[in-house]
């Protein structure tokens, strides 16, 4: 797991956490690839983290819960098919730079998704500190054309759609915003709420949070990119 801010000694602007490995990592979630963002220290695009503690957690039932899936983590769904539980399932080829002005990780997410014809599927996330922004690009490449997949980021806040390509991210508590925006005509964008009634999300998220939901063709190739900036 690599973890950047903007500037060291302040939680000023915005921090991103990208997670490597592989699927069968202690109290496993399946989230390779998995990115977080921050403004000034106020997780914006989260992971949920773990519920009360039950049987279920511990026994075959475990990715039934929604907090352990890929479809309610950050990564993307594959033509239909999220991330699958086991070592196997990892991420390859990561490379990592981190440098005064950048800090950047690529990996190749297609080993975490058991779907045929997937060559890559390449996640590069970078915090560029001279701008201050966030940008998440996802570049697929398979044998051919087929079904569609999606990106997900999983929001904590007051979330806002002010039109296509476009979703706000306030602190409850008030603070600055993150702003997340994409191509409208590469992927369309929804929103889907998520009520928590489990007092251990609760306790860190409010009543809600919020899938942003990305629709990507189904193209052989392509690729889509995701900014996040700050807004007073």
């Amino acid at each position: 797991m690599g973890v950047a801010r903007a500037a060291g000694g302040t939680d000023r602007g915005l921090a991103l956490v990208v997670k490597g490995g592989h699927n069968a990592e202690n109290h496993n979630h399946n989230d390779v690839g998995s990115v977080i963002v921050a403004v000034d220290g106020v997780p914006a695009v989260v992971d949920a983290g773990r519920p009360t503690y039950t049987a279920r957690t511990f026994g075959p039932d475990r990715y039934a819960i929604w907090t352990m899936r890929g479809d309610w983590h950050n990564v993307p769904e594959v033509r239909g098919t999220p991330q699958r539980a086991g070592a196997s399932y990892r991420a390859r080829d990561v490379e990592v730079a981190d440098e005064p002005g950048l800090f950047r990780v690529r990996l190749d997410l297609a080993a975490a998704y058991p779907v045929g014809g997937l060559e890559r599927w390449w996640r590069t996330a970078l915090l560029d500190r001279s701008s201050g922004e966030v940008t998440i690009e996802d570049a697929w490449r398979f044998t051919g054309d087929g079904e569609p997949s999606a990106l997900r980021f999983l929001l904590a806040g007051e979330v806002r759609q002010d039109g296509p390509g476009e979703v706000e991210v306030r602190p409850p508590g008030g603070g600055r915003a993150a702003v997340l925006t994409w191509d409208p005509e590469r992927a369309a964008g929804s929103l889907t709420v998520r009520e928590l009634d489990d007092p251990m999300l609760t306790a860190v998220w409010g009543d809600r949070l919020t899938r942003l939901e990305l629709a990507l063709p189904g193209t052989a190739e392509g690729s889509v990119l995701v900014r996040v900036g700050v807004r007073g």
